[in-house]
């Protein structure tokens, strides 16, 4: 893939996260389902080849169920199955719990890159946040879900969190090579930008 030829699209759903529209010639994907698909074709006219979950939290799944049943394929991390069944898992107890009911969901390798029509997307297992958390490399652009911010990291105190994970999941993130990061909530960030907040995050774990 040519990174220059990728067009980043964002809409921020009811949770204030983030859902990109990831554009590669004439198609797309999608990170996160956080916004219907009627928004999500508002900004763009291309087909979506692919859903891409960081992780199974209910702000980033909200309307998986929309994109099911538009038959486009769903791709997360082996343990999001048992977050969309579990109003625990995906934190929507908080909230009045839901369970999620999608036909298949095809399940991701560490490390290891995709292809789906003309994209390439390498994924990265990054437990910490929850135990299903994945960042997709696409070119030079991450996205990070809830492992990484720009000026923060994610939470780690859920019932699935790990605070040992997520230090080595950002010390996996430190080594990578990428120069933008395009997060689950709030603004875009860069490599440079995130030398300095991934190394303060290292410390304050490291510390406590």
């Amino acid at each position: 893939m040519e990174s220059g030829k990728i067009n980043i699209k964002s809409k921020e759903g009811e949770f204030n996260q983030n859902s990109y529209v990831v554009e590669y010639k004439d198609s797309c994907i999608l990170i996160d389902a956080g916004v219907r698909y009627d928004e999500i074709k508002k900004i763009t006219n291309k087909p979506i080849l692919a859903v891409m979950l960081t992780h199974g939290h209910f702000d980033h799944i909200e309307y998986i169920e929309e994109y099911d049943r538009k038959k486009i394929p769903i791709y997360a991390s082996a343990y999001t199955k048992n977050a969309i069944n579990d109003p625990k898992l995906n934190a929507s107890y908080m909230f009045g719990s839901k369970v999620y009911k999608v036909s298949k969901i095809n399940e991701l390798k560490d490390d290891k890159i995709i292809k789906i029509g003309e994209f390439e997307i390498k994924s990265l297992s990054t437990p910490g946040h929850t135990r299903d958390s994945v960042c997709y490399l696409i070119g030079d652009k991450l996205f990070s879900g809830d492992t990484l911010f720009s000026d923060s990291i994610g939470r780690y105190d859920f019932i699935d969190s790990s605070k040992q994970d997520m230090l080595k999941s950002l010390l996996k993130l430190d080594d990578l090579d990428y120069l933008e990061l395009y997060p689950g909530h709030g603004r875009a960030s860069n490599k440079e930008e995130q030398n300095q907040n991934i190394k303060r995050w290292i410390t304050i774990l490291n510390r406590f």
